[in-house]
């Protein structure tokens, strides 16, 4: 855990990418709020926030990482398309 409260729960690859699933834990009440970064080489491409805080934990990364999952395939059709830049997730 860093000096935010932050810590990283799960860690995973996908399409060549690397996604880092972090949440913070608020309050007593059981909330929790997180993002997932997402890097393609060494490079941070996106960093994708839970837009409101969650009960659980467990839904809370399974969001997270489908979203990480989902915009990475959009970024990839992007690119089969022949766009010259990133999708627009």
């Amino acid at each position: 855990m860093d000096a935010d409260g932050e810590f990283e729960v799960k860690r995973f690859d996908h399409e060549g990418w690397s996604v880092r699933v972090y949440l913070t834990k608020l309050e007593a009440d059981g909330f929790v709020a997180g993002h997932a970064d997402l890097y393609q080489g060494q490079t941070h491409q996106c960093r994708i926030a839970l837009a409101g805080q969650q009960h659980d934990q467990a839904a809370a990364i399974v969001m997270l990482e489908e979203e990480g999952r989902a915009f990475i395939g959009e970024w990839m059709a992007g690119i089969m398309r022949g766009d010259a830049g990133a999708a627009e997730p």
